[in-house]
């Protein structure tokens, strides 16, 4: 039987290779009944005499290529596929033979409809955008034994972003930290993954600039709530609009999201993208303006012109005013 796992999530995909690698027996049966092979160099001959050989001592044989039917294209890509199709139709029952390509293939690929009629054979493996990095964040705490609240999951996902392994390293932490005593909070993540100590912050920034004066005020009155002074929501708020502006004046020097993210020591560029997604809100112009509101509302408080909470409060206000 062959199987296709395709798609950008290459950690998942890994992972889903292991079972097939266990199956095999121990270590012995594994070097003798296990073959990888990169397909930007191996040949089909390659492929159909590996996968066409006989098990050792093992249930079957296990074939891994990476990569090898994202290059059927260009010249002689169509008789390439005709014969592997020819080749897959016969493939002996006792051969797993894996194809694991580290990008989506498109739906029109040839081998891809093929295995598309063999039921459990085609696996995308896609964390792409937040809304699915959320969900796989909160199916990985599930699986090792745990729960997580809606907003230590976005903190996780705002600041680490899309690279899995260091997700998952992250949920492992936290998850034995509360040894299933209750669910992992925003404030476990804050205390043990300090760097996504300002996510709450970037969200409250973020709708400020869709101009949500209502989930910004949501997001300011929580922090408030859970006694942080207003002078620090307030200092948190002017970091991540000079955070806003400091990227989008690094990405208008050239630099790219994975320059920008090791330049501000981040793990990963999943941050730097939403950040420039969120910058376009703002013009250069509107940025500075944003900075005088804040040095003014500083100024007001201190001087005491005006009571700390109104002050924040009609900060936000402010801040999402159309301009």
């Amino acid at each position: 039987m062959f199987h296709i796992f395709h798609g950008p999530d290459e950690f998942s995909a890994q992972e889903a290779i292991v079972p097939f690698k266990t199956g095999l027996g121990d270590g012995a049966a594994i070097d003798l009944n296990y073959t990888g092979l990169d397909g930007k160099t191996t040949t089909l001959t390659d492929i159909m005499r590996h996968a066409g050989a006989v098990p050792f001592l093992a249930a079957y044989r296990l074939v891994v290529v990476r990569n090898y039917l994202l290059q059927l294209s260009g010249a002689g890509g169509k008789s390439h596929v005709k014969a592997l199709s020819n080749f897959l139709t016969r493939l002996p029952e006792t051969t797993r033979l894996i194809f694991w390509e580290t990008a989506t293939l498109k739906k029109s690929h040839p081998i891809l409809k093929l295995g598309q009629t063999i039921p459990q054979c085609v696996r995308l493996f896609d964390t792409t955008g937040p809304h699915m990095l959320s969900k796989w964040v909160q199916k990985r705490v599930k699986q090792k034994g745990g729960q997580i609240d809606y907003r230590a999951v976005m903190a996780l996902v705002n600041v680490v972003g899309d690279d899995l392994r260091a997700l998952d390293n992250e949920i492992e932490k936290l998850t034995l930290y509360v040894n299933g005593a209750r669910a992992v909070s925003l404030a476990d993540v804050e205390r043990l993954c300090p760097y996504t100590a300002d996510s709450e912050t970037f969200a409250m920034a973020n709708a400020i600039g869709r101009q949500d004066v209502k989930t910004a005020l949501d997001q300011l009155h929580k922090r408030l709530e859970e006694g942080q002074h207003p002078l620090m929501i307030m200092g948190g708020i002017t970091g991540q609009f000079r955070g806003l502006l400091e990227i989008k004046s690094m990405a208008a020097a050239g630099l790219t999201p994975a320059e920008i993210a090791k330049a501000k020591g981040w793990k990963s560029d999943y941050a730097v993208k939403m950040r420039l997604k969120d910058a376009r809100n703002f013009s250069l112009e509107r940025l500075l303006e944003i900075f005088t509101i804040l040095l003014n509302t500083d100024k007001a408080i201190k001087t005491g012109q005006i009571e700390e909470t109104l002050a924040v409060d009609l900060l936000v206000m402010r801040l999402c005013r159309p301009h």
